[in-house]
């Protein structure tokens, strides 16, 4: 009974209602009601808080992220100190929660009270000097689409101003509106297409550990999906980072699929043919 709770759980790509179980097995949800001293227990049992059962899993990862970085301040973020520390962005958080207190509230956060900030000191008010060539951050700003706050954060430098001066040493465009969410490239839309028409609950463009975004991640299953562009990935320095995050990925017990740029053009279907296998295989262990 809860192996089949966490299949349908997979399935929906969040914690199931009775009524979502019911449309995905041909198991009774009352059944499991009755078994479990009704659903919240059922949920209990197999390790699913029923708090979070209006989150999906992508959700649940947002308030994750708001965690930690609250633990990493001591506090309650605020919407600015957060986009400062995490690759993801406050606004798309504001847009799954409507409300940043919301959000706070179902990361069990008290509401951020605002402190006046202590005045930078020195002439260059504390800024260290970025040093970094423009593939590097030509990559992290065109193709990872991070803000200029986050990666800031991610190279530890004091201001996003410290980045954008450097993007305009180096001559990389700044864009208005660019990073309100990374680009989505045309290797990656044939791919998430594929998935849609197969029917298989996935998140685009995820933030793993505040630190490496995906092109694509099946929740449940642990299983992501990475487009690698011809120009870009076949730079020296882009391989050496692909191989520190496939690195980091796995040591997470996370399943990495990468796929060229001239196999999803020349067989898409037979790319997210081997995620279906992967799928079926993790189904059928537990």
């Amino acid at each position: 009974m809860l192996a089949e709770l966490k299949r349908v759980a997979k399935i929906c790509g969040k914690i199931p209602s009775m009524t979502e179980f019911d449309k995905h097995s041909n198991l009774a949800s009352v059944t499991l009601a009755k078994r479990f001293k009704g659903w919240k227990g059922a949920l209990q049992s197999v390790g699913f808080d029923p708090a979070k059962a209006r989150l999906t899993y992508q959700d649940i990862e947002l308030i994750e992220e708001i965690k930690r970085v609250a633990s990493q301040l001591g506090r309650t973020p605020s919407t600015m100190e957060f986009d400062d520390n995490s690759s993801m962005h406050a606004n798309n958080i504001i847009y799954r929660f409507k409300t940043w207190r919301t959000a706070c509230q179902n990361a069990g956060l008290k509401p951020y009270i605002a402190r006046k900030p202590k005045p930078p000191s020195g002439w260059n008010k504390g800024q260290r000097k970025l040093n970094i060539d423009k593939d590097d951050l030509e990559y992290m700003y065109k193709v990872e689409g991070l803000s200029a706050s986050a990666i800031a954060s991610r190279l530890g430098v004091v201001s996003r101003g410290t980045v954008l001066r450097r993007m305009k040493e180096l001559g990389i465009e700044i864009k208005k509106l660019h990073y309100s969410m990374p680009r989505e490239t045309s290797i990656e839309t044939k791919i998430y297409q594929e998935l849609e028409r197969r029917e298989i609950s996935f998140a685009k463009q995820q933030v793993i550990d505040g630190l490496w975004i995906v092109d694509a991640l099946i929740p449940g299953a642990r299983i992501v999906i990475e487009c690698d562009g011809e120009y870009w990935h076949s730079l020296p320095e882009m391989e050496k980072r692909d191989h520190k995050k496939d690195a980091y990925l796995r040591a997470r017990r996370y399943q990495v699929f990468r796929f060229p740029e001239a196999a999803i053009k020349a067989d898409v279907q037979g790319c997210v043919q081997k995620i279906v296998d992967a799928l079926i295989n993790k189904y059928k262990k537990e």
